[in-house]
């Protein structure tokens, strides 16, 4: 094994690699949840005593240290290790400091604290340095210690760093366990690398760990969710053949695969044989289904899977009442909808952000937006604070009810609020503007939304070609065509249709007719609506044999 001095120099000089925390590391309460409290880092080191307020612990820490002989180093890890059990990572470290500055030598557990908490605020320079300070003093790090810095490269975004210092560490001798190798293959998933955590799966039993269904369940998550569900469930069958039991996050993940893939029946057959092997789905797997069946219209089956979880002792949550609501607003019927909405309250379960914007959207839909602007006040007074999406709702539903001045005033209060309003927003302005014939007002917003740095899509150019076709600005509306090619934008059948009814309406059937050609050329093939638009045009204007040609034509690729 490589000599401690040796090693640190190494551990030191990858610290120093290391940048910055990145921005998008996660916070003291999602880091609670993946890293061990310090309680727990070490079974067979110093017992704590019950837990201290952060004034009391950070109290007692200066007290004892300002004793003309201050107490061992366990009293002082003790309310270190406190501390890191509350999340008060930065006043750990300080008191740290401080016990450095006074002379007082740390043990092992001493620092295995303060890399935790070095890690939890996402300091790995310092983390590192703290391991350094390990190998300097001649102890050993035990595998929680290097276990704990991994999560941290992970839980910082720093993918690579965290592979790179497991392979360093292992060619120096040091060992991992099933925990370690949890955290690289969940970190490997979580950050979309999950053939490189496959290829982990594979190895670790060559350095003598043995594949658990922790490492086998997150695979299978992160390949349900990229739809690959088939090699999902060949993973599967594999740990069933190992003899590793499944557990319900493994159920909840097929589950979900394969709502994704619309296969709704085998998925109900799966929760069927969950129960058979007496694993109780819980609120999340039952949700899932839910959700997949409510957004497949599939309402009926959905309150059957709901019967079953009622029958089954486990009480919906926000996301089960949530998936019901959108179900029913989907299929158009906003009463139950509302109906399950005010249930929530009466089950003591609070309605969030999604399950208000659902609603909201629902309303809006059904032209009911007096109704949806209650709701969007009464989430203000709950403090709850609307999102892009929930702004959008309410815009798009004002400005299809022709309230364009409040869907303005909307887009101001987004503003204001410091809500950034985006590509969504603006299109529905425009084509509220379009529809009122406010056209001039439209390309003026049009340009704002540019000079806001938020670049239309073909959604938003398909909505402003149109307006300029209706409005009979239809030179301006070829130029913005022929400029699309240009900038890098491949028109679809909805843009080529709308310049085709634009052409026809000033009755430039040549156009149109080149412009059905220029389509097919460009591998954009016309649907029904294009056809039916020119076919008309045609017999109108008493050209019946290009019409009758054009619906032989309409016939012969099955569009009528």
């Amino acid at each position: 094994m490589l000599s401690f001095f040796s090693f640190s120099r190494i551990m030191l000089r990858y610290a120093l690699q290391i940048p910055n925390p990145s921005p998008y590391c996660v916070s003291y309460s999602v880091f609670r949840l993946c890293f061990p409290s310090t309680s727990s880092l070490h079974s067979h080191s110093h017992s704590h005593s019950q837990p201290q307020s952060r004034d009391e612990a950070v109290d007692s820490f200066t007290r004892m240290l300002s004793m003309r002989r201050p107490p061992s180093i366990i009293q002082f890890t003790k309310i270190l290790g406190s501390l890191a059990k509350t999340n008060h990572f930065s006043t750990a470290i300080s008191l740290f400091q401080q016990l450095q500055a006074k002379g007082i030598a740390p043990d092992l557990f001493t620092l295995s604290i303060v890399i935790n908490c070095c890690c939890g605020m996402g300091r790995m320079t310092l983390a590192f340095s703290v391991l350094a300070k390990i190998f300097r003093i001649d102890y050993q790090p035990d595998t929680v210690t290097l276990n704990t810095l991994v999560k941290g490269l992970f839980l910082c975004g720093s993918v690579e760093k965290a592979v790179r210092f497991h392979d360093r560490v292992l060619a120096h001798g040091f060992h991992f366990n099933q925990v370690t190798y949890g955290t690289l293959i969940n970190g490997l998933c979580k950050t979309g690398h999950t053939s490189a955590a496959i290829q982990v799966l594979r190895k670790i039993p060559w350095y003598g760990v043995a594949p658990n269904v922790f490492m086998y369940s997150a695979i299978i998550d992160s390949l349900c969710k990229d739809t690959l569900v088939s090699q999902a469930f060949h993973l599967f069958s594999e740990m069933l053949a190992k003899g590793i039991s499944p557990d319900v996050i493994t159920y909840s993940s097929l589950i979900f695969g394969l709502c994704l893939e619309g296969q709704y029946k085998e998925a109900i057959d799966l929760l069927s044989d969950m129960m058979l092997r007496n694993i109780t789905p819980n609120v999340h797997t039952y949700s899932i289904l839910i959700d997949g069946l409510c957004k497949e219209g599939k309402i009926k089956d959905a309150k059957s899977v709901l019967a079953v979880m009622a029958k089954h002792g486990v009480k919906p949550d926000v996301v089960t009442y949530t998936s019901l609501m959108d179900g029913y607003c989907l299929v158009n019927q906003v009463n139950k909808a509302k109906y399950i909405f005010n249930t929530m309250a009466q089950s003591r379960v609070s309605p969030n952000v999604q399950s208000y914007s659902i609603m909201i959207n629902g309303l809006c839909k059904s032209k009911r937006v007096d109704e949806a602007l209650n709701l969007f006040e009464e989430m203000r007074c709950k403090n709850l604070v609307p999102n892009t999406v929930t702004y959008n709702t309410l815009v798009d539903g004002l400005g299809k009810s022709r309230r364009i001045l409040c869907a303005l005033e909307l887009l101001e209060k987004m503003h204001d609020r410091g809500q950034p309003a985006d590509i969504v927003t603006y299109s529905s302005l425009l084509d509220a503007l379009f529809n009122i014939k406010q056209h001039d007002k439209a390309l003026m917003l049009f340009n704002q939304m540019k000079e806001c740095g938020i670049e239309p899509d073909m959604y938003t150019y398909n909505i402003l070609i149109d307006g300029l076709c209706k409005s009979g600005r239809l030179k301006n509306a070829k130029e913005i065509f022929q400029d699309l090619s240009i900038k890098g934008y491949r028109p679809d059948v909805r843009t080529y249709t709308i310049m085709i009814k634009g052409l026809c309406k000033q009755g430039l059937l040549p156009e149109a007719l080149a412009f059905l050609s220029k389509m097919e050329d460009n591998g954009c093939l016309p649907n029904a609506m294009t056809y039916e638009i020119i076919i008309r045009a045609l017999f109108e204007k008493g050209e019946n044999d290009n019409a009758e040609k054009l619906l032989r034509e309409m016939i012969s690729r099955g569009l009528l």
